[in-house]
């Protein structure tokens, strides 16, 4: 397949996205945070969430809401109060919705297939905030979402607004060619990876050229931990464990097949099957 014949149709696959998830997508986060305000709690769209950055698609759980209990009545109560009580609030007006307790969040899921993560959090006067912390029953250090999504814009920037678009087109494809939930990468270790893919990038700015760039990085750079700017955690990807780890090793071979499968793509079904769009 000549490669404008491949870019052309990443352009018209991207235009599909923004058609298919934005409204949607909106009018959920809009829905859920008038609930939550109903019940007398403050709500602030994350910083982090793949929504406010550009990045989202369909199939990977990256929408948050941050929910900020400094000026309600849960600023006292530990995080898994806050967390069983924004589930109970939110499970009492979408009763026919799955909304799950986790340890550091509520999920929503809506029949479209999307989740909305909200994260009860305590805002600092530094300007950071607080979460859960995982394996306590506190709240953790000062986070700084901002940090994340500050880094992204810029290298976003530095390629014209090519990134953002690599992004949607490399969690689309991940999604697609990774079929076990287990396996899956999560939608900010994909983001982080794309800001060091492209930090120094000097390559075409072509979907396709980009495209094949961040699959050729990712296949070396997953197989070691990247430490995680906002300061949630060590590392934005320590679902895959230490460097070099069998985990780390897998997902290596996924993205050396996902660009395998670039390099091989002939016609406009064997496009429409790298992204699991009908024909």
């Amino acid at each position: 397949m000549p490669n404008d014949n491949f870019n052309r149709y990443c352009e018209e696959l991207l235009a599909k996205y923004v058609r298919r998830n934005q409204q949607v997508v909106t009018r959920h986060l809009e829905s859920l945070c008038t609930i939550i305000r109903s019940a007398g709690h403050v709500v602030q769209t994350m910083y982090g969430g793949s929504v406010q950055r550009g990045t989202y698609v369909t199939g990977l759980s990256d929408v948050d809401v941050l929910l900020i209990v400094n000026q309600s009545s849960l600023l006292n109560q530990s995080p898994a109060v806050v967390i069983q009580q924004v589930r109970r609030t939110i499970k009492e007006r979408l009763p026919n919705n799955s909304v799950r307790a986790g340890n550091l969040a509520v999920t929503v899921s809506y029949a479209s297939g999307i989740e909305i993560q909200v994260l009860p959090a305590i805002r600092t006067t530094s300007g950071g905030v607080r979460i859960a912390e995982p394996g306590s029953a506190g709240w953790s250090n000062v986070v700084h979402p901002e940090n994340f999504a500050r880094r992204l814009a810029e290298v976003n920037d530095a390629n014209n607004g090519r990134v953002v678009q690599v992004i949607k087109l490399a969690k689309a494809m991940a999604n697609c060619h990774v079929s076990r939930p287990s396996r899956k990468f999560s939608g900010y270790h994909l983001e982080s990876l794309a800001i060091n893919a492209f930090r120094n990038y000097q390559g075409s700015q072509d979907p396709k050229a980009m495209l094949k760039h961040f699959l050729t990085h990712s296949a070396t750079a997953v197989k070691s931990p990247i430490a995680d700017t906002t300061g949630q955690s060590g590392y934005v990807d320590e679902y895959l464990g230490p460097a070099n780890s069998r985990l780390r090793n897998r997902a290596s071979t996924y993205f050396s097949q996902m660009r395998a499968n670039v390099n091989s793509c002939t016609t406009r079904a064997k496009f429409n099957a790298l992204f699991c769009e009908g024909d």
